[in-house]
C-alpha cells in the first residue's frame, strides 16, 4: 500500500524538466568553484578534482583500471561522498537543516549528479522520518527516495547513474533486511549484494568480472574511509597535499598491478526499461521477502 500511494503521489506532481535544467546551470558555477579552491601544487590534481568535484576522469590509464576492477562507481561522485560528509556533521552536532543546506551545497559542487542528489535526498527523508519517529525499512526509505527524485527530476527516468545509485542503494540495505548485526558479516553481505545488484546496469560496459568481488571487499574501504576523508581534509588544509599525493599514488599503483588479470569485454547495454524492471523486481522481492521473514515476529 505504501508502494502504490507514494507512486501515485510521485506521478501526480511531475515538475517541468526546466528545474533541472536551472539546477545543472547553477551547478556547473559551483563545480567551478570546487575546482578552483582545491590546492594547485598537488601532483594527483586531477584524481581530487574527481574525488571531490566530480569531474570527469581524464587519466585514461587510472579510469581503465577503475573499470577493470569495478571500482569506478566508488571513485567517481556517489551516495557515499554524501553519507560520509554527512556523518561528519553529525559527529559535531549539526542540526539537520544546516546538514541539509550544507549538503545541498555540495551536491551543486559536484554537478547536481543523479546519485549525489538521491542520496541528498534520502539522507533528508531519512532525517525527516526520525524526527517524526517513524521506522521505515531501508528498501521502502530507497524506493521513497527514488521516486522523489524521479519527481523533481523526471528526465532522470533515462539516466544510468540514478540506476547504479539505487541498485547499490538497495544492495546496502540487505543486511538490515536479514538483521545482520556483525561488522564483518554485514561488509561482506554488502559486496555480494552490490555486485549482484550492478549486474544488470553494467552489462555491456566490460566492468563484470568475478575478481570485483574481492577487489571492493579490499580496495572499496580505502576509497571510502581513506582516499576521501583525505581528499576533504586536503582541500582543507593544503599543508596535507603531499599525503593525499603519496597515499593517491600508492593506491593507482595498487590498482594497476590488481587490474592486470582482468580482460575487458563489451558488449550491448541493456534498454533502460529493462534496468527499471530490474529495480522494481528487486524492490517487489526485497518488500515481500521483508513481510515473509520478520511480520508479526517484532512483538513476540
Amino acid at each position: 500500500m505504501i508502494i502504490l500511494v507514494t507512486l501515485a503521489l510521485c506521478l501526480s506532481m511531475a515538475c517541468p524538466s526546466v528545474l533541472l535544467i536551472n539546477t545543472s546551470q547553477l551547478a556547473q558555477k559551483f563545480q567551478q568553484k570546487c575546482v578552483q579552491i582545491l590546492p594547485r601544487n598537488s601532483q594527483e590534481q586531477q584524481s581530487l578534482s574527481s574525488l571531490l568535484c566530480g569531474e570527469k576522469i581524464t587519466d585514461p590509464e587510472l579510469q581503465k583500471n577503475l573499470q577493470r576492477t569495478s571500482l569506478i562507481h566508488i571513485f567517481v561522485i556517489s551516495g557515499s561522498h554524501l553519507i560520509l560528509l554527512d556523518e561528519l556533521l553529525s559527529i559535531l552536532r549539526i542540526p539537520l537543516f544546516v546538514r541539509f543546506t550544507v549538503l545541498g551545497l555540495y551536491s551543486l559542487a559536484v554537478g547536481w549528479q543523479a546519485p549525489a542528489v538521491r542520496a541528498l535526498l534520502g539522507l533528508f527523508t531519512r532525517g525527516l522520518l526520525q524526527t517524526a519517529r517513524c521506522s521505515f525499512p531501508a528498501d521502502l526509505t530507497v524506493l521513497i527516495t527514488g521516486l522523489l527524485t524521479l519527481t523533481l527530476f523526471p528526465d532522470w527516468w533515462n539516466s544510468l547513474s540514478l540506476v547504479m545509485s539505487w541498485c547499490a542503494a538497495l544492495a546496502l540495505g540487505w543486511p538490515s533486511l536479514l538483521r545482520i548485526r556483525a561488522p564483518l558479516a554485514r561488509i561482506f553481505l554488502a559486496q555480494i549484494s552490490i555486485f549482484l545488484f550492478m549486474c544488470a546496469p553494467l552489462w555491456g560496459l566490460g566492468s563484470l568480472h568475478p575478481l570485483s568481488l574481492v577487489y571492493n571487499l579490499l580496495l572499496a574501504p580505502v576509497v571510502s574511509y581513506i582516499l576521501l576523508p583525505l581528499a576533504f581534509l586536503t582541500a582543507v588544509v593544503p599543508s596535507l597535499t603531499g599525503v593525499f599525493d603519496q597515499v593517491m599514488g600508492f593506491f593507482k599503483d595498487t590498482l594497476a598491478i590488481l587490474a592486470e588479470p582482468v580482460v575487458l569485454s563489451k558488449g550491448t547495454l541493456p534498454r533502460i526499461e529493462i534496468l527499471w524492471l530490474w529495480i522494481l523486481f528487486w524492490q517487489v522481492f526485497m518488500h515481500f521477502l521483508r513481510l515473509r521473514l520478520w511480520q508479526g515476529r517484532d512483538s513476540r
